[in-house]
């Protein structure tokens, strides 16, 4: 299965993120970065692809002003 996934450059960022995810009801999961993946942050936010879950999910991050970089990725 594909996903999609947000890489931060600091834990701050990724914390809060997940709290406005959460706070939203998002589908989505906090994992470590993957390796491949360079980040000073060692979490990344992992979201699915299907029904534009992920652009949604990016969408309300940026309109937080959340700074991030995004991959395609098909890891389980």
């Amino acid at each position: 299965m594909q996903y999609h996934l947000l890489i931060f450059e600091s834990s701050h960022q990724v914390m809060r993120a997940d709290h406005i995810l959460m706070q939203q009801g998002m589908k989505f999961d906090l994992i470590p970065t993957p390796k491949q993946f360079s980040s000073d942050c060692g979490l990344s936010i992992r979201c699915g692809l299907e029904k534009g879950e992920a652009e949604a999910i990016v969408q309300l991050l940026l309109s937080h002003g959340l700074k991030f970089r995004e991959a395609d990725s098909d890891m389980p």
